[in-house]
């Protein structure tokens, strides 16, 4: 099989919005807007030096031999999808990837997938590598967001993004309700104590505390509705958050009444309460954690 590895800037550009677009103006006229979406951005890469990979669905993967090159495309592409019904999550990294059969592999385009998964729609999440390998006239275009987890990956990463004109400082890193705010004071040192039967672990910031049935977990939680690697507790920036990543999900609870079900999102944890993972606590076979935050 014939195979080369390049260095090159990836781009994955995931278009969100086609489910309320297809039920409001019918599948014809949203499929052909969708497809002018589609292709405007493969017009946009084709003009800045990209190299159009494939399309899934509605994203748009390509690399890039400039990383400024890149970075222009994306500035553009964001510019012009603020016009339109279509939004998009954008995701961008920087680092040797494998080109064979007319695709690419490497963890370089795994780990640009995950930035655009987690971006929100309209946002772009862009990595360190990406940020180290442009000019420094070019890396005063972003700013930082924060550090996070990545899948499979036991270090956090700072995540950048394009910078904005009105100066603010907040934004929703991992999508549906996670909120990181940059904002100049220190961040309160917490640690975070979990606790499952006679198991008991703490966590600190940048720290990482996994929950699973694989034996290589720091809990370990063997019931075959559990995924071996489950989800993982975690401090940065003085906020403790679940990272859910279980093809069953979780129920966690901080307080009576608050249950709440999530799967392969991640959720800022507060006060005490409960994890529950694969089936409500409340059922009898149910596994529960117990996860208090302290001062540290």
């Amino acid at each position: 099989m014939d195979q080369e590895t390049v260095l090159a800037a990836v781009l994955l550009a995931d278009v969100v919005g086609s489910t309320p677009l297809y039920e409001r103006i019918g599948d014809d006229a949203a499929l052909q807007q969708i497809s002018d979406c589609l292709d405007a951005m493969r017009d946009i890469v084709a003009r800045h030096g990209g190299d159009f990979i494939h399309s899934k669905g509605d994203d748009v993967l390509s690399l890039f031999e400039s990383p400024e090159g890149a970075l222009r495309a994306v500035c553009q592409i964001s510019s012009q999808l603020t016009k339109g019904p279509l939004s998009a999550r954008i995701g961008l990294h920087f680092g040797a990837v494998i080109r064979a059969r007319g695709a690419v592999f490497g963890d370089v385009v795994n780990v640009t997938a995950r930035l655009s998964t987690t971006a929100n729609p309209g946002e772009v999440l862009i990595s360190q590598n990406f940020f180290e390998a442009l000019s420094a006239g070019s890396r005063s275009a972003l700013r930082l967001l924060d550090k996070m987890a990545f899948k499979g990956k036991q270090e956090l990463f700072d995540v950048y993004t394009l910078g904005s004109d009105d100066g603010n400082r907040s934004t929703h890193i991992a999508s549906r309700g996670t909120i990181i705010d940059r904002r100049s004071a220190p961040p309160r040192q917490i640690i975070l104590v979990i606790r499952y039967g006679d198991q008991l672990r703490s966590c600190r910031n940048n720290e990482f505390v996994t929950i699973g049935r694989s034996p290589e977990c720091d809990i370990v939680v063997q019931r075959p509705w559990v995924s071996r690697h489950h989800a993982t507790f975690t401090i940065s920036n003085g906020k403790a958050r679940l990272i859910e990543r279980s093809s069953s999900g979780t129920f966690v609870s901080m307080g009576p009444g608050h249950e709440v079900f999530v799967r392969r999102e991640d959720i800022l944890l507060f006060g005490s309460g409960d994890i529950s993972p694969g089936m409500r606590s409340s059922l009898r076979d149910a596994q529960v954690l117990h996860y208090e935050i302290v001062s540290g």
